[in-house]
């Protein structure tokens, strides 16, 4: 009981305070706002942060089912229960630092609690009830890694990183590239179909947001969609589990 009292407490401390830096704001900011301070090509329009209601929504709902599967295999083991508070631990503790200009141990904290969550995701094996079960840990995963690429394309900005002399767009496209090839990865090794939706509904933001100011972001996020889209059609590869 303890246990899951500690998950519940986790999870409404993140949601409260993820979603009041995302939409309310903290010191008179949001986190969108302070995005937007910058001309930052690799953003999504704002209608796509509506996926993080979604998002913890799904991780309650995933409370609930390990509660109702405490004495199935689905029970979370103590290293899995570790690893989602301290990924919850983390990301609150990064829109904390965020909103008070702390930007390093902020983007330290984000990459931390990727490294955490990622450990959890792997906890899963690779079979059809599990991945099922794991639904909800790819939907937080695969929103993490896009947000995870956001924050590091404006700290790139934010210091004035040169970029080896690439432009701004030609960044945006490699950042476009680098979230598709690990979405593509994940739906290879790990089958996971989630985290290259979640990259669709982000890409297709992109492509809304830059529009014909930025056609070469715009042209390669839409194809960078429809790479994404096939790869959840076709790529195939047999479980050994």
């Amino acid at each position: 009981m303890g246990r899951r009292i500690l998950l519940l407490i986790s999870l409404l401390t993140m949601t409260a305070y993820t979603l009041t830096a995302i939409w309310l704001g903290i010191n008179n900011a949001t986190t969108i706002t302070i995005i937007e301070c910058l001309p930052l090509l690799f953003s999504p329009a704002r209608f796509v942060y509506c996926f993080s209601f979604f998002l913890f929504a799904s991780l309650f709902i995933f409370i609930w089912q390990t509660h109702k599967n405490r004495q199935s295999i689905f029970a979370l083991s103590s290293k899995q229960t570790t690893l989602f508070i301290g990924t919850c631990f983390l990301q609150s503790l990064f829109f904390y630092e965020w909103h008070n200009e702390h930007l390093i141990i902020a983007t330290i904290s984000f990459v931390v609690s990727l490294i955490s969550l990622f450990g959890l995701y792997i906890t899963y094996p690779l079979n059809k009830e599990s991945i099922q079960f794991r639904i909800p840990i790819s939907l937080w995963l695969g929103w993490s890694l896009f947000f995870t690429l956001v924050i590091v394309s404006y700290m790139i900005m934010y210091y004035e990183w040169k970029g080896f002399g690439l432009s701004n767009g030609l960044w945006a496209v490699i950042m476009l590239s680098l979230g598709t090839a690990i979405a593509l990865h994940l739906r290879y090794h790990h089958f996971d179909r989630v985290t290259p939706g979640i990259f669709i509904w982000c890409y297709v933001g992109i492509a809304i947001t830059n529009g014909f100011d930025e056609l070469f972001v715009t042209t390669a996020a839409l194809f960078l969609c429809g790479v994404l889209a096939t790869g959840i059609i076709f790529i195939r590869k047999k479980s050994t589990v």
